[in-house]
């Protein structure tokens, strides 16, 4: 049975991460992964991901995404990859909801600069947007797109190094946990290592039903459309920035610039209940009449559905994420449940995990996302 330093289980967003961090030690690593990331299977997929500093979720993620930028920056200087598109970012609700507040609210929390657009404001400035009466905006400048499959890739491939063994298309069955060693059975083969980080996304709890996760999969489908006016350019990213939009309380859609493929737009937090094995991957005529309509009121063009796709959140009660060590044994860490908005952080988050796995100082507090918290709905 070969023996390794770390193991790290669900090679996504977070293991990913993790693991460019691990290689650089020096210990022994091992990366499992049931397909082979980067694979549109989990919710680490697809052509694009919101950054963005003014969180409106909750201040004390703007620390953790300022620690993000920094290392995408690294990654892309290290893998000579371009993995972040800039756009700016427009954050628009109701003066008083939460979309438009809660960025605010961080803003001034952490002096970010950005710029307050009322409704005309909005639509003189970015002419695609059809903005109602009461509508206003944040602009963030530096707000943008970041690749997740490049992303992915990067640090899969700058973790290939001769302490490190990716070993892909295993499906992990078992942990059997020793004082000294964590066993780890697969649909291929046993392992053995001192320290396991568990970052497996919607299959977590499938790895460790011990810890009886408070984790809801819930079904999410992503859209792209295209203008009928082929010489129309206010969808291109030098004119249309990522948005996150909650066009009534507590509804939002988010967006992105065309970048090839059309615009995309999507529906944040209202999936159907699924599993990760057992999603239903099929879009439905009335999902593509809803979505069709929700861009047709709020952007001055008549855009065109060109496609769909489906993937998934795991989310937390509180949504927030959960980063902590498993609640009977320490030499196990457990990272997930990023409840649709942890890509961003992924960059910060698996240096945090390697940190916790070589038993480091720690450069992010990660208190308020350990698992004994009380996790309250928003």
């Amino acid at each position: 049975m070969k023996q390794y330093d770390i193991a790290v289980i669900g090679a996504g967003a977070m293991g990913s991460a993790a693991a460019y961090h691990l290689a650089k030690s020096g210990k022994k690593i091992l990366v499992l992964d049931r397909y082979a990331p980067p694979h549109s299977l989990g919710s680490s997929h697809g052509e694009s991901r919101i950054i963005r500093e003014a969180y409106f979720e909750h201040p004390m993620y703007v620390p953790l995404v300022r620690q993000a930028y920094a290392l995408w920056n690294q990654l892309e200087q290290e893998s000579g990859k371009k993995l972040f598109l800039q756009t700016g970012g427009l954050m628009i609700s109701d003066k008083n909801n939460k979309v438009f507040s809660g960025a605010a609210a961080s803003a001034a929390t952490y002096g970010i600069a950005y710029d307050y657009l009322d409704n005309q404001a909005i639509k003189k400035r970015f002419r695609a947007f059809l903005p109602g009466k009461d509508m206003v905006a944040l602009y963030e400048k530096f707000a943008g797109i970041l690749f997740p499959a490049a992303c992915i890739r990067a640090q899969l491939t700058l973790s290939r190094k001769p302490n490190v063994s990716l070993q892909f298309n295993e499906t992990v069955t078992q942990l059997q946990q020793a004082p000294d060693a964590i066993t780890i059975t697969t649909t291929s083969a046993a392992y053995k290592a001192r320290k396991v980080i568990v970052s497996a996304g919607a299959w977590i709890t499938a790895v460790i039903p011990e810890v009886k996760l408070p984790l809801e999969v819930k079904r999410q489908v992503l859209f792209w459309f295209t203008s009928l006016n082929a010489s129309d350019k206010r969808f291109m990213p030098e004119n249309f920035p990522v948005f996150i939009w909650e066009y009534k309380p507590n509804h939002l859609f988010y967006g992105f610039p065309d970048l090839g493929n059309g615009v995309k737009i999507a529906i944040h937090h209202r999936g159907t209940a699924a599993t990760a094995d057992t999603i239903n991957r099929k879009v439905s005529k009335q999902e593509v009449i809803e979505i069709t309509a929700l861009a047709k009121n709020h952007f001055d063009s008549e855009l065109h559905y060109r496609s769909s796709a489906v993937c998934m959140y795991t989310n937390t009660p509180d949504e927030h994420f959960i980063i902590d060590y498993h609640p009977d044994n320490r030499n196990i860490i457990i990272a997930s449940a990023c409840s649709g908005h942890g890509f961003k952080f992924s960059s910060a988050i698996g240096k945090i995990l390697s940190e916790m796995a070589l038993e480091e100082k720690l450069s992010f507090d990660i208190g308020k996302f350990r698992l004994g918290r009380k996790m309250q709905p928003g």
